[in-house]
């Protein structure tokens, strides 16, 4: 699968406004999807200016059917993107991070805490930004050359995977006669990157359940790639 190229994530496009949301949404079937099988939104990162596709991040908290917080995106499958023949052309994104990931006002002026929102909706408007497409498997790296995405993170890219942590109603959505999908967004380390280049991502995944490797962001987390000493083996 052709590799999407990637400009550095920082700095964003375009501001974002970070708000509680209201008791009633209002009408977003992304949105109330994503409150219907993960849970209640309590907070939404929202695009100020529409770029080229206006995109929203909603927070849900750990709650008592999953122990992790959740982003997920609305508004990447306003427009569809520019897929080849056979893929699908609208997909929105998710990222798993654990429950007490800081995401109040003064937390998320620090790169450090902001890093996934950043993340998220820069990939949400990269495929529309540079007529392309994002799908399963895809891995975009931050930047070239890749840089980590914030001080004290080692990881310089990231992969689309399955929604695997989320309930399998979770995945797809039919809205207005289109099929959405949401992908998982999972930051990899350089040389994981290097793994899904060379062998495709279902090596990648090998090594995910070897090490016990979920799509929880956890920095630090253990590399799932054997480093070679000497060159030797």
């Amino acid at each position: 699968m052709t590799e999407p190229t990637s400009t550095p994530l920082y700095p964003l496009a375009a501001p974002t406004q970070q708000q509680l949301a209201p008791t009633v949404l209002p009408h977003d079937p992304v949105a109330e999807h994503i409150a219907a099988h993960l849970g209640r939104i309590d907070t939404v990162f929202h695009d100020t200016i529409a770029d080229p596709v206006q995109v929203d991040i909603h927070v849900v908290p750990a709650n008592e059917r999953t122990p992790f917080l959740r982003l997920v995106t609305s508004g990447m499958s306003s427009r569809p993107m520019s897929v080849p023949e056979g893929a699908p052309p609208f997909g929105e994104l998710m990222m798993a991070l654990p429950a007490d990931w800081k995401l109040d006002e003064a937390s998320v002026r620090d790169e450090r805490w902001y890093w996934p929102v950043a993340l998220l909706r820069h990939l949400a408007h990269y495929p529309h930004q540079h007529a392309t497409w994002l799908g399963l498997g895809h891995t975009v790296p931050n930047g070239h050359p890749a840089k980590p995405y914030a001080k004290g993170v080692e990881f310089t890219g990231a992969i689309l995977l399955p929604p695997a942590s989320a309930p399998e109603a979770f995945a797809a959505l039919e809205r207005d006669g289109k099929d959405i999908y949401f992908h998982c967004v999972v930051p990899l380390y350089a040389a994981e990157m290097d793994l899904v280049k060379r062998k495709g991502f279902p090596a990648l995944l090998d090594g995910f359940n070897d090490k016990g490797v979920t799509d929880l962001v956890v920095p630090g987390r253990t590399n799932t790639v054997k480093k070679k000493f000497l060159g030797l083996f």
